[in-house]
């Protein structure tokens, strides 16, 4: 059974809920469980860069709502050992140690099947859960997905800031490293391009009380550096078979985001067997801090999976 670190005599009812950690092939892998802990299992991806705790805002909605978010740290990532080169996604098209990890934690928690959720970055490790593991994954939803393999075409609408790390993640990897890390002269390179985020994105940036919510996340995403995120872009780039993907895919995506832009979503949903787009009109890449109730909504709509 995982381990869990403990809420503790000092917790208060705002912390984060507590990291849990089982062991698979001697190496650690950290989650924690938000929502309520006895409902309706989603397996959740974090971003890039993120971690366990970067679905924080969707807590209370999914306490409200039955829904059990279970949210691992990828390898590398926070609590999570790093994995071995040849157990790496990037060998495996977001598979290897990242997906048994995944199935570890369902098989630790006695979860038979779950929704897998990607959230940004995380959309190509929810694929392919669902595409290595059909029965273990009843469906999938992807929010602000940055699906993998998405034409250029579709990707027109980028902030130029963002394409840049994309391309400089391809081919200098340590480079892109320092840029997500704020090392050097990159301290102000997010600052210095806020301006080209859509007006519901800066107003996240600035809203201080869910800056304070994300802290956790930056902390955990933080704290082993940003190489794994690189890594999770450099990936990306590559082709991925949407069509063997055969479960209903859900993808919710704002209408101004410039981050993944809004090409993306419908380029993936013409392209997957069984897909649904949900367009958020002038919503941005943050709307599930702003709108946590449209993401619990939608990964409720396809009725309850199974848990042992």
């Amino acid at each position: 059974m995982p381990g869990s670190s403990g809420a503790g005599p000092e917790s208060k009812p705002d912390d984060p809920p507590p990291t849990r950690t089982i062991v698979r092939a001697g190496r650690t892998v950290a989650f924690t469980v938000l929502g309520d802990p006895r409902g309706t299992p989603i397996l959740a991806a974090h971003g890039s860069p993120g971690s366990r705790y970067q679905l924080l805002p969707l807590h209370e909605e999914a306490r409200t709502a039955g829904v059990r978010i279970i949210a691992l740290d990828r390898p590398g990532v926070g609590g999570t050992s790093a994995a071995k080169r040849s157990h790496r996604a990037s060998d495996t098209r977001f598979g290897g140690a990242a997906a048994l990890d995944a199935v570890a934690v369902l098989d630790a928690l006695g979860v038979a099947q779950a929704t897998a959720l990607g959230f940004s970055g995380g959309a190509g490790y929810a694929l392919e859960l669902a595409r290595s593991f059909p029965s273990r994954i009843a469906r999938v939803v992807l929010a602000c997905g940055m699906v993998p393999g998405a034409p250029r075409a579709a990707l027109a609408r980028r902030i130029p800031i963002v394409s840049t790390l994309y391309t400089v993640a391809r081919f200098a990897p340590l480079l892109a490293t320092a840029m997500l890390d704020g090392r050097g002269p990159f301290r102000s390179t997010r600052a210095a391009n806020t301006a080209a985020w859509p007006a519901a994105d800066r107003a996240v940036m600035a809203d201080a009380a869910v800056q304070e919510t994300l802290a956790a996340d930056r902390e955990a995403s933080a704290s082993n550096g940003s190489r794994p995120a690189v890594e999770d872009l450099r990936i990306t780039r590559r082709s991925y078979p949407l069509q063997e993907v055969h479960q209903p895919v859900t993808l919710l995506h704002g209408s101004a985001d410039g981050n993944v832009p809004i090409g993306v979503a419908r380029w993936a949903a013409a392209t997957l067997p069984n897909a649904q787009l949900i367009e958020l009109p002038q919503l941005g890449h943050y709307f599930a801090v702003t709108h946590p109730g449209v993401v619990i909504s939608a990964l409720t709509a396809g009725g309850a999976t199974a848990a042992r």
